[in-house]
């Protein structure tokens, strides 16, 4: 289950999905590069994990209620929290498309808020 509301007072700013199995929420890359050097070997350097540099993909069903619900917050807000098993994140929507009865939704995280 995923809970996303806006950050600002709003009645009618928050939603909860059950997330199918093509979602994407456990994925976290690393702050990585690698530098080609002259004596053609590599450097390699690791600047470390953070939950900032997650993209988290959600797909899931939506009743056509819900879908009208989001896009309103979606064109009216540009902070959201997102709350999943993992924790509890401050980020934005990137991408949202619903077709067929069925969300897909990139949320850009900024922050976990939760431990």
């Amino acid at each position: 289950m995923v809970g996303l509301t806006t950050t600002t007072a709003n009645a009618d700013g928050d939603i909860i999905f059950y997330e199918n199995p093509d979602s994407e929420l456990r994925k976290l890359d690393a702050r990585v590069s690698r530098t080609a050097t002259l004596d053609g070997g590599a450097v390699i350097v690791h600047g470390g994990v953070t939950w900032a540099d997650a993209t988290l993909k959600i797909v899931s069903d939506i009743t056509e209620a819900d879908e009208l619900k989001l896009r309103a917050i979606y064109e009216s807000e540009s902070l959201f929290y997102l709350s999943t098993a993992l924790g509890f994140f401050s980020g934005a929507i990137s991408y949202m498309d619903v077709s067929d009865g069925t969300l897909k939704l990139t949320f850009l995280v900024e922050e976990k808020l939760s431990a």
